[in-house]
């Protein structure tokens, strides 16, 4: 199964490609969208990760899907994603946007769109979701999907919420 686009109300899900490269960069570099992600890489640094994430096969159907409203389709506005959660056998569903984009629902939307996917295409019986514990807007969101606290989850020696959602 190839990684499908979807159309919400308002916005283009499409899987992330080489052309998404530099708006990625600039959604990483920003500060206070890095908050509670870590460091602000250098610009080269942040290519070649993004590069190898574009390049990785996550599996059937999981991977990043580029965010777009549809009235302004040339404007990234982030990304969504369905992945792996490293050292566990669950996927993860998440998201990154530019600050300009939060507080609008579009999280809430992407990800909305990519758990009926993973639920009904894939036939995942469940997401994880982690959140850093100061992450307010985060874990609104994931209270809106019906995600439930489920403890934490050790990444890489910071220690963030948990969730999870049965299908």
């Amino acid at each position: 199964m190839a990684q499908p686009r979807f159309l919400t109300d308002r916005l283009i899900l499409r899987p992330r490609d080489a052309s998404d490269l530099e708006a990625s960069v600039a959604v990483n570099s920003d500060a206070e969208v890095m908050r509670y992600l870590g460091d602000v890489w250098p610009p080269d640094r942040q290519r070649a990760h993004l590069s190898a994430q574009i390049d990785t096969n996550f599996g059937e159907g999981l991977g990043y899907w580029s965010l777009f409203e549809q009235t302004a389709p040339e404007q990234m506005l982030g990304w969504a994603l369905l992945t792996p959660l490293p050292g566990t056998d669950d996927v993860q569903i998440g998201y990154r946007l530019r600050r300009d984009a939060w507080g609008r629902g579009i999280a809430t939307e992407a990800a909305a769109q990519l758990m009926i996917h993973a639920f009904e295409t894939i036939g995942l019986p469940a997401l994880a979701a982690t959140v850093h514990p100061e992450n307010l807007g985060s874990q609104r969101v994931m209270a809106k999907l019906g995600f439930a606290d489920a403890g934490t989850y050790d990444a890489g020696g910071k220690i963030e919420r948990l969730y999870r959602r049965l299908a």
